[in-house]
């Protein structure tokens, strides 16, 4: 065993996905909490790995390699480690060497500090659960998991699990939280665990508004309550198109929930427009196809102009030729990501 090798107090790896959310959370209260809550499932192939080793017993510091070099990100990771501290009382006695990557590329329209953060709080979670002697499998290792990923990127926390999730309080059950999110499972209809999403990239470029700062124009939002409002009332109602299979309800509180969350950016001081022509384009001709081709697709968006286009399983071969015939044209480059409802996260070995 080498130095280093001798070094190494504790270690976790973990494999985290992003999740697409089809009721947005937009503005936050507190230390990341959400305004209102959200509903969203895990994606499948966009996913981040993440290791977390403990060295010799120390004053912090954090090395941090992405794509295995070198990254500023470090600052970032530092001062999340200093957040949660209170959380996990053993957080300063160690250095920490992390290494972490992406399946995807960084601007491809897909949440990353979601997955990122998702993989880190894994990671915490279970090298915590094993300082304190705890089994790793205990269901609380997901509570704890999501509670810390929440405290880095907010959408994170919504990432711990396989398939659906909702984060927030809300009348549907009595185990929402604001503080984390919570699995949701029994009695989806079987048809939504085939849900296809195929991520139309429209512009891969930065955008002028980070999600921070728009979270931040709700707190004076002229519309707050009102949006407030609108969520509760989407996510009953989704909540109840996924338990009876009701398309045409998912489809319409899915679209009603994306261009809400950019009419709350077109309508804060100061706004901002994320959607380019070309998503516009995009949102049309996926309205026509399903008016003429009786195919239930649909769309959502987030925070950002690239379009993630909504179907199931059984109507996989005619919604890709309809993206290769009528859509790559407006497309950055003719590029899309071919994605799908996800199993969650994986400990890696």
């Amino acid at each position: 065993m080498s130095g280093i090798e001798k070094n190494i107090h504790w270690t976790s790896k973990w494999r985290c996905p992003s999740n697409i959310a089809l009721v947005k959370y937009w503005g936050k209260h507190d230390f990341q909490k959400p305004m209102n809550p959200s509903l969203s499932f895990v994606l499948q192939n966009a996913f981040t790995e993440t290791s977390v080793e403990l060295l010799k017993e120390a004053d912090r510091k954090v090395e941090f390699y992405f794509e295995g070099a070198a990254s500023d990100f470090g600052e970032r990771i530092e001062k999340y480690l200093d957040s949660i501290s209170s959380h996990l009382p053993w957080i300063n006695k160690y250095n920490f060497r992390i290494r972490s990557h992406n399946s995807f590329p960084h601007s491809a329209g897909i949440a990353s500090s979601a997955s990122s953060f998702g993989a880190l709080a894994l990671c915490l979670a279970e090298i915590d659960f094993a300082i304190s002697g705890r089994e790793p499998d205990h269901p609380d290792l997901w509570l704890k998991a999501s509670e810390l990923a929440r405290m880095g990127s907010g959408s994170a926390c919504r990432s711990v699990y396989p398939g659906f999730a909702i984060w927030g309080q809300t009348q549907l059950f009595e185990s929402c939280r604001d503080e984390h999110a919570i699995m949701v499972y029994e009695g989806i209809h079987p048809m939504f665990y085939g849900l296809r999403d195929a991520i139309l990239m429209v512009d891969s470029g930065t955008k002028q508004v980070s999600s921070s700062v728009g979270h931040e124009l709700m707190n004076d939002h002229i519309f707050q309550r009102s949006r407030i409002a609108q969520a509760h009332q989407n996510i009953s109602e989704l909540y109840l198109a996924l338990l009876t299979g009701n398309q045409e309800k998912f489809i319409e509180v899915v679209e009603n929930e994306a261009l809400s969350l950019h009419a709350m950016m077109m309508t804060s001081n100061p706004s901002f427009i994320l959607l380019k022509p070309n998503s516009l384009e995009l949102i049309s001709r996926i309205r026509r196809f399903r008016e003429k081709a009786k195919i239930p697709v649909s769309f959502t968006i987030d925070a950002g102009p690239n379009i993630h286009l909504l179907y199931f399983k059984k109507d996989e071969l005619d919604v890709k030729a309809f993206i290769e015939r009528e859509l790559l044209d407006f497309c950055e480059n003719g590029k899309w990501i071919d994605d799908r409802i996800g199993k969650g996260p994986m400990r890696i070995t």
